[in-house]
Parts: structure tokens; sequence; C-alpha cells
């Protein structure tokens, strides 16, 4: 069953004939995945009902009406920790973000600190894929050719560059998307010493249309400058010259 629908909790009731109790007894024990929306209730994905055998073949016709409204949620401040980080570290599949400033700044993972670089190696390696872009990500590439080369290395995660794309949206597994303020910065997205974001989390086919749409434009836009690092280097090594000038080694 390929659907990638999200319902909630009284769906998944009447597509599988347990109770609420049940439904939430699945949920908090981690045999059944399912995302807090903010404000608006667990979401159930089909495909993990499915998985878990729970829909009930007499249940079919309710699959195809059962899918996730679009949907809407604004997010300030402290929820890009609680609410945004909190789904990159949660993705299946892949990961598209679109940044104005990328930095390597530690992160928080069940209690364990990594380095950006090192939480990004540890998606791509359990198969997530990994796209960023970047305004200027030279400083980012260099301290991870440095301290984490091997995920510069591998396939699943691609680093790109536009001059011109100021955009802040991160798109999760293709399901939800965030869109709003916050770069990929501690300030923005980290634990403490914040800055004041703003932004929303969006779900549904008619709310991800234009966001993904957007991001696979300026992907593709003939002024990025990819990750064949031949390239990437020169503008990296370029940057790490002014800085050396301007500030010293």
């Amino acid at each position: 069953m390929a659907i990638k629908k999200y319902i909630g909790t009284k769906d998944a009731v009447r597509l599988t004939g347990l109770s609420t109790q049940e439904i939430y007894d699945l949920i908090h024990s981690g045999r059944l995945p399912a995302r807090k929306a903010p404000k608006s209730g667990w979401r159930i994905s089909l495909q993990d009902l499915d998985a878990l055998g729970l829909i009930q073949h007499e249940s079919d016709s309710i699959v195809e009406e059962a899918q996730l409204e679009d949907s809407i949620s604004y997010v300030a401040d402290e929820e890009h920790y609680t609410e945004v980080f909190k789904r990159m570290t949660e993705v299946k599949h892949s990961l598209k973000i679109a940044t104005g400033d990328l930095k390597n700044f530690y992160v928080t993972i069940e209690s364990k600190s990594l380095r950006l670089c090192d939480f990004f190696f540890s998606l791509v390696e359990r198969g997530v894929h990994v796209q960023v872009i970047s305004m200027e990500p030279e400083k980012f590439y260099n301290y991870t050719l440095k301290h984490c080369p091997q995920l510069l290395e591998n396939p699943l995660f691609e680093l790109r560059k536009h001059k011109h794309s100021h955009m802040k949206i991160f798109i999760f597994d293709d399901d939800c998307a965030y869109i709003g303020s916050a770069n990929i910065t501690s300030a923005a997205i980290g634990k403490r010493n914040r800055n004041h974001e703003a932004g929303f989390l969006v779900w549904g086919e008619n709310m991800m249309k234009n966001p993904t749409q957007h991001f696979e434009t300026v992907w593709n836009s003939p002024d990025m400058i990819k990750s064949t690092w031949k390239r990437f280097t020169k503008s990296a090594k370029a940057l790490e010259k002014v800085f050396e000038r301007r500030y010293g080694k």
C-alpha cells in the first residue's frame, strides 16, 4: 500500500477497530510511530498502520477517505528546537534544507552532544538522503572536510551553494515542511541562547506542493554551485583567504 497520508487517532480507531486507549498504548510503547503535531494532536501514517497489519480489510473504503487535511501550525521561538529540529532527527527517508546561514554547531540527540556534520552523517548512515542549499556553505564545508570528511564522500549527502538563495525551508520526508525565519544555526534551532524566530509547519498535499516545487526549482537552478568538490573547494579556499586577511589565522 503506497499511501503517504497521515490521520488522527479517531480515524485510526475507525480503520483498525481498536479502542482509543489501545492506539495510545501502541504510540507510547513505540510500536506505532506517530508525530505530535503542535496544537492538533497525534498524526499517524497509514503506511505504518498497514505495516503492522492493523488496517482491517473491510475498512479499505475508509482508507481512501482518511487523510490529513491541509493544515498549518504556527511555530515560535523555542518551538524551533522542540518541533523543527526534533523533526530533523526523526526523518526516515529524506531531509531537504534551504538556508541562508549554515553553521557547524553542536546539537543534542538523546542527551548526546554531536557536531552538526556528525549528525548529518548519522542520518545518511541510516539511509536518509540529505540535501542542503546555502548562500554561504564554505565555512561548514571547510570544517566538515577537516572533522568529518566521510560525510562529504557519502553520495546521500549533497551540499550546494546558491549566492541568491535566502530561503528558509526544511522539508521532512516530503510529508511536512517548515517555512519561516530560522537558519541552520544554534541561535535559530538550537536548545539555548536562542533568537526570536517565527515560522509555520505545514502538512497536506496542497500545502506541500508549493514549498517542494520551489525547493526543487532552486536545487536545479543553473546558477547553483554543486558539490563537485573541485569547484566548491576553490570557492571555500577563496573565502578562507578573506578571513585570514581580516582576522589572521
